[in-house]
């Protein structure tokens, strides 16, 4: 039987809430900062929060983006809505999303 809570008793794991992407970057990563900024202007406030919601990781290396997003269908919002979008709020060339 599955035991729903995995966590019970094992002081090695611990769990919190996931605060939103723009927080998260904004505190990790200042450097893009200005772009996450740029995005929220350039990307409506309900495809941003559908599209966005579950981002694992985020990085700019030179003119490419990689975004590990929370799944398929989080992939695809990303490149059905916001690759334009991305590309010039970060300024880059190229936008890979893995899902």
């Amino acid at each position: 039987m599955l035991n729903k809570n995995y966590m019970a008793g094992n002081a090695h794991l611990s769990s919190e809430a996931a605060e939103p992407f723009e927080v998260r970057i904004k505190r990790d990563k200042p450097e893009l900062a200005q772009g996450v900024d740029k995005l929220l202007e350039l990307v409506p406030e309900e495809i941003y929060k559908r599209a966005f919601k579950n981002i694992q990781t985020f990085n700019k290396r030179g003119d490419t983006l990689l975004i590990v997003s929370g799944g398929i269908l989080e992939r695809t919002f990303l490149e059905r809505d916001c690759i334009p979008a991305l590309k010039e709020a970060f300024g880059v060339t190229k936008v890979q999303i893995i899902g």
